[in-house]
């Protein structure tokens, strides 16, 4: 099974990119389905299949219909294939003595536990063959990146969160900020021990992948050649910038010292006033900057001032883009240590949107019709109105990409009226 015929020189420019290095290009990754209703190769990579999360065990279906549907999908430019146990935001909870409970298409990780007990809880757990999460942890990461290995795609390590998020999990949110505020020394005990356990697992889980597979990924789907993770901390929302430095910022550094390369995930608005503290981690790569939900998306202008920061600073920049966005990010950002990730509804639509150095039109004819429709005071485009556009603009084209274009205006539309 080929998912990717050009993949050696994908990883070749991609190994370049961790270093802010060009070859021939700048990296971009970007996928569609190779026939229409068939979207879903990408989807596994980006911790939208859940099966294993329904199915502890069930490695085998998820890794076979990870397959189908990845013969399914073009994997264009830097994309790597790429499979993600998704177990949740955050199993190493679990490892700790969480059952996790898989509800409302996520994973929760709950067990209430007092602070005077919660150090004694952590201690008692040990990573071996006894304790059923560390051990399933390494079965499914051994037999998945065998097949992996044996097919021609990736395994990623699966998604073993952040410190405070799995400590969370115990004290609850509420809880665990009285007892910084009270018993703060319990907190550093808690963080200290979770820490340890947490870099061990990685390491263990690591060493597994590297042995079967050519590289390293995590559910971020960015391919490395060495070590790396997207280190997060989603309970910074909690959090003054006081109790940042002092619970938060030490336990990410020495996450990121630990390995080759690492990437902030940094998600949410209420994570930018943070991004100066982010940006002196002198080790950290970059950032993948997610301004959440009733935001305008990534790759947006509003967020130029921000992705123009962390490049003047010295990190990568990790970018999921809408397609019509892709286009002005690599006229406005530095291509060094740039990656943007979009996906297309078809190879037509992605020849709409990609940048010329791929040989796409960087939306100029998006732009030409969404101005005319703007010229004609226009919400909606149907088929009358776009026939008379392409009268006006004296466009021949073929019957699938006349389809494509009035799809692609009319959403661009729809985008429009949303975050308006």
């Amino acid at each position: 099974m080929e998912l990717k015929e050009d993949i050696k020189v994908a990883k070749e420019r991609m190994a370049a990119w961790w270093d802010q290095e060009l070859i021939d290009r700048p990296a971009i990754s970007y996928y569609f389905p190779k026939r229409s209703g068939s979207f879903g190769g990408y989807l596994d990579a980006i911790g939208q299949d859940w099966t294993l999360a329904q199915n502890f065990d069930d490695l085998e279906r998820s890794l076979n219909e990870f397959e189908k549907r990845a013969t399914k999908t073009y994997y264009g430019g830097e994309s790597i294939p790429s499979f993600f146990p998704n177990y949740g935001p955050g199993i190493v909870a679990a490892v700790f003595g969480v059952i996790p409970i898989f509800e409302s298409e996520t994973m929760w990780f709950n067990r209430p536990t007092k602070a005077e007990d919660i150090i004694q809880l952590l201690e008692s757990t040990k990573l071996n063959q006894n304790n059923e999460w560390y051990a399933r942890l390494l079965r499914i990461t051994t037999q998945g990146s065998e097949q992996a290995a044996e097919i021609g795609y990736q395994f990623s390590i699966t998604d073993i969160g952040g410190v405070l998020d799995i400590l969370s999990s115990f004290l609850g949110p509420t809880n665990l900020i009285l007892t910084m505020r009270r018993q703060p020394q319990i907190i550093d005990t808690c963080r200290q021990i979770i820490l340890e356990k947490l870099l061990q697992i990685y390491d263990d889980l690591y060493d597994i992948i590297k042995k079967n597979c050519n590289g390293f990924n995590a559910w971020l789907n960015v391919w490395c050649p060495k070590s790396w993770y997207p280190v997060q901390c989603d309970f910074i929302a909690m959090l003054n910038p006081k109790w940042f430095k002092r619970f938060v910022l030490p336990d990410l550094i020495t996450q990121i010292e630990h390995m080759d390369y690492a990437i902030h995930h940094m998600d949410g608005s209420y994570q930018i006033p943070f991004l100066d503290d982010f940006l002196s981690i002198s080790h950290l790569t970059g950032i993948q900057w997610v301004p959440g939900a009733g935001n305008q998306p990534s790759g947006s202008n509003e967020w130029l001032s921000i992705y123009k920061k962390i490049q003047k600073a010295g990190k990568n920049v990790v970018i999921d883009s809408l397609p019509e966005n892709v286009p002005h990010l690599y006229k406005h950002l530095d291509p060094k240590g740039l990656y943007v990730r979009a996906g297309f509804s078809s190879e037509i639509a992605a020849k709409f949107y990609l940048p010329s150095f791929m040989g796409g039109q960087e939306g100029e004819l998006i732009q030409r019709a969404l101005k005319w429709v703007e010229q004609n005071n226009i919400s909606h485009f149907d088929k009358e109105k776009f026939n008379h556009f392409l009268d006006q603009a004296k466009l021949d084209l073929d019957l699938k990409t006349e389809r494509q274009l009035l799809k692609e205006i009319n959403n661009c539309l729809r985008e429009k009226l949303f975050f308006t």
